[in-house]
């Protein structure tokens, strides 16, 4: 087990400067380090040192885990330990029960067999320049350290404490740093081969790693007017490792980086807070994940380069870089990609919102592959959207485009609200809709404005109860089905099939250089005020059709908005029995007429 030594008492001063008592169990080595003769592991291979003071100097301190004496090949001989005659430890716990904090400014080495190396101190522990050499890990916690019933570790007890990495940072590039307290600060580097920093009120399982939080919550002022962070980076400050895992565990604690956490392998942060993100986290591994009980904030960059996952509890803001080989964004609350913001997923992007989702005039959403974005409430662009297939999904009132949507495959975007049996769900258009092929539902209106512009090289399918088309429409096919139609733009295609239940309306251009059919399933009139034409066919069916313009002028005398029809051929399927009922301008090479009662 372990003993307390009067030794220990005045160790503060024995490993910043030099002994003050002539004990054997620690002394200044001639290199200026300081030896400590660890206490004798337990059963279970656990030297439990007691400290009333346990700080490290620029010199550096030697745990002395050999039986043996060793000719270090830097420090020259190293005494054996006299504690360790039945063997070395594969833990030293080193534990202040003074309440005074830690200040570790220099390497702390085990000679020997390679051990853990705990240092446990819940007045507070600060590492500035502290290395560990010859350790498989290092664990730095302000929690108490809990063993079981056979002497081992079994698990830390984190209620209070600070743990800070200073300026000159922390290196444990050769084994595993562990850094446990209710707040960390990461103002320097640190360096090691893997990293797992947790930070709140908890219990740590030593040996599943596993963190139980103890559900500590911030108040409304903490969370507001002056936030707090449970693990807080700043821009000197930052991780380097090949696995990261970073948990804040108090309610409503945020984590906040300023600096750089880069993982090599795998990247996993969990806040039970939000995150603020003004500097960079990345990760090469496959899997990246980012998950918050509150909101994503990044003004920075998280990158992953196979799959970056990021999940909130509350909204996802970004107004830097969010990148992945798959992006997947998922939150509770609102999406907005502002500012100058981009989201790229290379070969995949896919953002799920519980509120709206909004990506403003100077923001991008991108991707190589595919794009797909739902929202239970509003989507409005105003940026970019570019991918080689689009998928743009929302529930609300809403779909507004103001900037440019352009796929090089298939765009489809979908209204899915449901009301009752009202014609809810809007999409309007007053930017550039541009793909191969372009697929619009909604069970209410598609309205487009004099700005808006839809062009595919293939096809154009929409349905909606309501079109209000004022831009410029174009494709290869177009295709649609609507309750009523009014277009006082320019609608241009190959072939074009307008159907509706209702009145169709035409006072702008709808003209195809082959088939051009118009059918309101004789449930509705055709009015044309302007221009429709067909190199082909044109077809239109409808209760009647009216191209002789519209009674206008003060007195209504006058004609306004004489309509033309043009064609190789028309059929009509009308009450009407003459062509010539139709008025207006016609230039036809062949009619048929079919009347229908």
């Amino acid at each position: 087990m372990f003993k307390f030594k009067a030794s220990y008492v005045a160790l503060a001063a024995v490993l910043t400067s030099s002994v003050v008592y002539a004990d054997p169990t620690s002394y200044t080595h001639s290199s200026g380090a300081t030896v400590i003769d660890i206490e004798k592991p337990n059963a279970a291979g656990v030297s439990h040192n007691l400290y009333r003071d346990f700080n490290v100097g620029t010199n550096g301190t030697i745990l002395n885990n050999s039986g043996d004496d060793v000719s270090h090949s830097t420090f020259g001989n190293i005494a054996r330990n006299n504690n360790l005659t039945a063997g070395s430890a594969s833990v030293i716990l080193n534990e202040v029960t003074s309440k005074n904090a830690s200040s570790l400014k220099g390497f702390i080495e085990v000679n020997g067999q390679k051990a853990d190396v705990v240092i446990a101190n819940p007045n507070g522990i600060t590492c500035s320049g502290c290395s560990f050499v010859n350790t498989n890990k290092a664990i730095l916690t302000t929690g108490k350290v809990n063993m079981t019933d056979d002497g081992a570790i079994g698990s830390y007890t984190v209620t209070g404490g600070t743990l800070t990495i200073g300026e000159n940072g922390m290196n444990a590039a050769n084994g595993y740093a562990v850094l446990l307290a209710d707040a960390i600060k990461i103002n320097g580097k640190v360096q090691a081969n893997n990293a797992l920093v947790s930070a709140g009120n908890f219990t740590m399982d030593n040996s599943s790693g596993s963190v139980t939080s103890a559900g500590k919550k911030a108040t409304l002022i903490q969370m507001t007017v002056n936030p707090q962070y449970s693990i807080d980076v700043s821009s000197l400050g930052g991780i380097e490792a090949n696995s990261i895992s970073m948990v804040g565990n108090n309610i409503g604690f945020g984590v906040r980086n300023k600096g750089s956490i880069v993982a090599n392998s795998s990247l996993q942060l969990t806040s039970n807070g939000n995150l603020l993100n003004k500097g960079t986290i990345k990760s090469n591994g496959l899997l990246s994940q980012v998950a918050t009980a509150s909101g994503i904030t990044n003004d920075g960059s998280i990158a992953g380069a196979y799959y970056l996952m990021l999940s909130s509890g509350d909204y996802i803001v970004n107004t830097g870089s969010l990148s992945g080989g798959q992006l997947i964004a998922t939150a509770n609350g609102n999406i907005t990609n502002g500012d100058s913001g981009t989201m790229t997923g290379t070969s995949g992007l896919s953002l799920t919102s519980g509120g709206k989702i909004r990506n403003e005039e100077k923001a991008s959403l991108l991707s190589n592959n595919q794009i797909a974005a739902t929202a239970i409430g509003d989507f409005l662009n105003e940026g970019k959207i570019s991918a080689k297939n689009t998928s743009l999904t929302f529930v609300g009132d809403s779909f507004k485009n103001t900037g440019n949507i352009n796929s090089t495959g298939q765009t489809t975007i979908q209204s899915l609200k449901q009301d009752g049996s009202a014609n809810t769900g809007e999409i309007y258009n007053l930017g550039n809709i541009t793909g191969e092929n372009i697929n619009l539902q909604t069970n209410g209106t598609l309205a487009q404005s004099s700005s808006g512009r839809i062009e595919a090289t293939n096809a154009i399918t929409a349905h909606s109860y309501w079109l209000n088309q004022n831009g410029y429409m174009k494709a290869a096919d177009i295709t649609t089905d609507h309750g009523v139609v009014n277009n006082y733009g320019n609608i241009t295609a190959k072939n074009i099939s307008i159907t509706t239940y209702s009145d169709i309306t035409n006072e702008g251009q709808i003209s195809s250089t082959d088939d051009l059919t118009l059918n309101t399933k004789n449930k509705g009139a055709i009015y044309n005020y302007s221009t429709l034409s067909a190199g082909g066919n044109m077809t239109l069916t409808a209760t009647k059709v009216v191209n002789g313009g519209k009674s206008c002028g003060i007195l209504g005398l006058a004609k306004c908005g004489v309509g033309t029809l043009t064609a190789d051929k028309l059929v009509l399927n009308s009450s009407q029995k003459y062509v010539s009922d139709m008025g207006g301008k016609q230039y036809f090479k062949s009619t048929e007429v079919n009347t229908v009662k």
